[in-house]
C-alpha cells in the first residue's frame, strides 16, 4: 500500500476523532448547563425553608401536594410517612422568598373546598413576626368535612331564624302587638254598647227636650266612637296582614332550610362517592389507600 495514502487515512481518522471529541464535549457542556438551569428553576440552589408537621390522620395528604397562602402557591409537601410508633409525620418546603410568612404560631389547614388534589393552606399568625427555622415544627389542624358543611348550613339558617323570632316577638308584644290591638277593639265595642244602652234609656225619658239634648250629645259621642272603631279596625287589618306575611316568610325559611339540608346531605354523599372512586383508581390506591375497618373504628374512638 502507498505510504502517502496511509498517511492521509491516518490524518482523516485523527480529524474525525477530534471532531467527535469536540461534539461530545459541547454536548456534555449543553447537558450540564441545561441540568443546572432546571435545578435552579426548581429552586435546588435556593435557601428554602424546610418544616416538619404531624397529624393523627394522613387522609387527603400526599407527597407533592401544594402549600398555598391566600391562593398563591408558596411550597409543597416533600414527604409523608407512617412511623413505627403509629404517628403520621411529614415535611414540607417553602420557597426562599416566602420564608417570612412562616412565623411562630402559624398553622396549616387542609383546604375545605377540595378532596382530590387538596391543598394545604398556611395561616400566618396575626401578630408574631419571628420566623420559623429549618426543621421547626408547624401545627397541622385536623379537618372534618361533615362538620364544616354543618357549620356553613347553620351560619346561613341562624340569621333567618333570628329574624323570624324577632317578628313573632314583636307581634306577641302585649303593649304594641296583636294582643294590644285586640284589647283596643274589645274596649271600643264595650264603650259602643254602653253608649247604645244609654241612648235607649234616654229615649224612654218623658222629658223630650232633655232627651233631644242628650241625643245630640250621644250622637256626637257615637260618631267619635265610630271613628275610633274604624281606626282600630284598620290597625287590626294591618297587624293581621303583617302576621300573614310573617307566616309566609316562616314557611319560605323552612322550605329553604329543608332544601339546604337536602343539598348538604347530597354533597356529603357525592363527596364520599368521589373519594371511594378515587381510591379505587390506580393512583388513588397509592395516594389515599382505604383504611382497614379496625383502624377506622380506633380513629373514631
Amino acid at each position: 500500500m502507498n505510504p502517502s495514502k496511509n498517511n492521509r487515512l491516518t490524518a482523516q481518522s485523527g480529524n474525525a476523532v477530534q471532531k467527535l471529541l469536540v461534539i461530545t464535549a459541547v454536548a456534555i457542556v449543553i447537558l450540564l448547563g441545561l441540568g443546572f438551569w432546571l435545578a435552579k428553576k426548581q429552586g435546588t440552589f435556593d435557601n428554602n425553608l424546610s418544616l416538619r408537621f404531624a397529624t393523627i390522620s394522613g387522609e387527603h395528604l400526599s407527597s407533592g401536594m401544594k402549600v398555598v397562602y391566600q391562593g398563591f402557591p408558596i411550597g409543597q409537601v416533600k414527604s409523608i410517612e407512617l412511623t413505627s410508633s403509629g404517628h403520621i409525620e411529614g415535611t414540607l418546603e417553602l420557597k426562599e422568598k416566602y420564608r417570612n410568612l412562616a412565623t411562630t404560631g402559624s398553622s396549616l389547614e387542609l383546604a375545605s373546598a377540595k378532596l382530590v388534589g387538596a391543598e394545604l393552606v398556611l395561616r400566618k399568625h396575626p401578630t408574631n413576626t419571628d420566623t420559623l427555622k429549618n426543621n421547626d415544627s408547624i401545627e397541622l389542624k385536623n379537618f372534618n368535612l361533615a362538620l364544616d358543611l354543618e357549620k356553613k348550613v347553620l351560619d346561613k339558617i341562624d340569621p333567618a331564624i333570628a329574624r323570624v323570632m324577632a317578628v313573632v316577638a314583636e307581634i306577641s308584644d302585649p303593649h304594641k302587638g296583636l294582643p294590644a290591638t285586640l284589647g283596643n277593639i274589645n274596649r271600643t265595642l264595650v264603650s259602643t254598647e254602653k253608649l247604645l244602652n244609654s241612648l235607649h234609656a234616654r229615649a224612654q225619658d218623658p222629658r223630650v227636650d232633655h232627651m233631644l239634648t242628650n241625643l245630640d250629645l250621644g250622637s256626637a259621642s257615637m260618631v267619635r266612637n265610630a271613628e275610633l272603631t274604624e281606626k282600630t279596625m284598620l290597625t287590626a287589618r294591618q297587624v293581621l296582614g303583617s302576621t300573614q306575611k310573617v307566616m309566609e316568610s316562616t314557611q319560605k325559611v323552612m322550605e329553604s332550610t329543608q332544601k339546604t339540608m337536602e343539598s348538604s346531605n347530597s354533597l356529603i354523599q357525592k363527596t364520599e362517592q368521589t373519594l371511594q372512586d378515587f381510591r379505587q383508581g390506580g393512583v388513588g390506591r397509592w395516594i389515599a389507600p382505604a383504611r382497614p375497618a379496625s383502624a377506622a373504628s380506633s380513629s373514631k374512638n
